[in-house]
């Protein structure tokens, strides 16, 4: 099934987790999913996810966090992180790009938003 390549989606909310995971199975990307941030790095660790879909609003560990904690170590930060978020500020989408977010993506999610920016991340790891 992961024909296109291996994405993690984290989110805290089932629903989200199952609606991402729809759309790119549907494009032939293979998944993993976690609804607790604290769990991500062990994941990527056991899996060859080239992508995530990182939530930011979650609880215990936010998805800055996660992202800084995916960028500094040094067999994940050449993961491309996307952060898709309800937080839809001008500082928000900075602070993610400079905290090393390949791309930032706002909830409601647009699907073909999701699909361009998932595929531009899947190119970038293999170049």
């Amino acid at each position: 099934m992961d024909s296109h390549g291996k994405i993690l989606i984290v989110d805290d909310v089932t629903t989200h987790l199952l609606l991402l995971q729809t759309i790119l199975n549907d494009e032939g990307y293979g998944t993993e999913i976690t609804d607790d941030p604290k769990k991500v790095i062990d994941v990527l660790l056991e899996t060859k996810c080239q992508v995530v879909l990182l939530d930011i609003m979650m609880p215990g560990m936010d998805g800055i966090q996660v992202l800084e904690s995916i960028k500094t170590n040094e067999k994940l930060s050449h993961i491309n992180v996307i952060i898709i978020s309800a937080k839809t500020d001008s500082w928000s989408i900075k602070n993610a790009l400079d905290s090393g977010a390949f791309d930032y993506i706002t909830k409601p999610i647009n699907i073909q938003d999701v699909r361009n920016k998932v595929k531009s991340a899947m190119i970038e790891s293999i170049l």
